[in-house]
């Protein structure tokens, strides 16, 4: 029996392109929603689970104004909470002078407010503020991790100690020395996670560490199944993961900026603390939009990629131009760009590419559509470029010696068979060759 029409090869070729079309516009808006999300896990994962990147954190959030006055005023609140400062004053002072211990306990306190405020800002008690930070997180990953079993079975809590802080701030007051360790718990220590949460952090992180490592390598792979797959659109299918990319870091961006808005105006009553919860939410998610930058900014590389590849009135002269220097010279090609690449480098738009890691991902992607140009230019406008043709000057010349009599008709006819021979001609649209005059 003969093969049907609608089993023909002319007739499944359609179908199948419409279904890869379909497959691959599905696969591209699904990961637009797992970028997305892989942002937001590999932020958390970095920010909250590495110890260090807190720490930094951390004393950038001390190095604000608005956080170092919070602070301040908190550390000098806890100190007159736990200690009897009058009492303190009147021990020292001459029992004369005894009445004035109390009037001279309150009007210290505003001074000592400037004066912690002070102590913030100099380099040993941010040190101090990094330590203890960094302190608490290690802690917390050691309970993501199940590795502290003296947390996780005695149910401690899992706190900011600030009691170093406290010492030296009591110290410059000339209050106490070692007052850290005689203040109750509650004084100077900073809560940040409760026995009855410790259980559901440990879940938690460890599945914010899975999903961190699995969308990192998941999201790439996709976006290189959707390209691969769409045979005959791969320039438009390339386009689009960039277009894709920018939408997810855009999105990230939008959010981080309703978020710290959010924040500010909804979980904090006080409008002399705002400042301060403005400026920790949004020093706490600066890493976020660096990752949020990194990905658009390969988005818009992906972007300008397949518009030069395509047929825009601007890209065709340009590739056109570009083709016979990537054919004669692709040393030279591959020399520049990596020049262009140790300038970004060197300028570092995004944290990317200043890592090992990062320096290598775009020196190979860097290198892959450098060989890609080169290859396309070469299918479309061939390789190195011709000899020129003979030049009609000399044709010109020829015909006037043989006007002249120095020449006669046959030698003039002779060079000009020799100039043609010379002249390499192109094949008209016809498939004829141009002839000489």
């Amino acid at each position: 029996m003969g093969m049907s029409t609608a089993d023909s090869p002319a007739a499944r070729a359609p179908s199948h392109s419409k279904r890869r079309r379909i497959i691959t516009d599905v696969l591209i808006v699904v990961n637009t929603i797992l970028a997305i999300l892989a942002i937001v896990a590999i932020w958390a994962n970095r920010q909250l689970l590495n110890p260090e990147n807190w720490g930094n954190t951390s004393t950038t959030l001390l190095q604000n104004p608005a956080v170092r006055t919070a602070t301040a005023n908190y550390l000098v609140d806890q100190l007159y909470s736990n200690v009897n400062v009058a009492s303190l004053l009147e021990s020292r002072l001459p029992s004369r002078l005894d009445p004035l211990a109390a009037p001279v306990a309150g009007a210290l306190r505003n001074a000592a407010v400037q004066a912690t405020e002070l102590a913030l800002s100099r380099p040993v008690v941010q040190d101090l503020w990094a330590k203890a930070n960094r302190r608490a997180d290690q802690a917390l990953v050691a309970i993501v991790n199940g590795g502290n079993r003296q947390v996780s079975v005695n149910g401690n809590e899992v706190t900011l100690n600030l009691s170093s802080i406290l010492d030296d701030v009591a110290s410059r007051l000339g209050i106490s020395v070692d007052l850290g360790a005689k203040l109750p718990p509650s004084a100077a220590n900073l809560v940040i996670m409760r026995s009855d949460q410790l259980k559901l952090i440990q879940d938690a992180g460890g599945a914010l560490k899975g999903l961190a490592t699995i969308l990192y390598i998941l999201v790439p792979l996709l976006y290189v199944v959707a390209i691969a797959i769409a045979r005959g659109r791969r320039r438009r299918t390339l386009m689009s993961v960039g277009a894709s990319a920018i939408v997810a870091g855009l999105a990230i961006l939008l959010a981080r900026s309703l978020g710290v808005r959010a924040v500010e105006h909804t979980l904090v009553s006080d409008e002399s603390v705002r400042p301060a919860v403005r400026a920790v939410a949004s020093i706490g998610t600066n890493m976020l939009v660096e990752i949020a930058g990194a990905v658009i900014l390969i988005g818009i590389v992906l972007v300008i990629a397949a518009w030069f590849a395509g047929p825009s009135r601007l890209a065709t002269p340009a590739r056109r131009w570009l083709a016979p220097r990537l054919a004669e010279h692709p040393a030279a090609a591959y020399l520049v760009v990596g020049a262009v690449l140790l300038l970004v480098f060197i300028w570092q738009p995004i944290p990317a590419t200043g890592t090992p890691l990062g320096m290598i991902v775009f020196a190979v992607l860097a290198a892959l559509g450098t060989e890609a140009l080169r290859r396309q230019t070469l299918a479309e406008f061939g390789g190195p470029r011709s000899p020129p043709p003979a030049d009609d000057a000399n044709l010109e010349h020829l015909t006037a010696l043989r006007q002249a009599g120095a020449l006669t008709a046959d030698e003039a006819d002779a060079a000009k068979a020799r100039l043609s021979a010379d002249d390499p001609v192109p094949a008209t649209a016809a498939g004829e060759e141009r002839k000489l005059p």
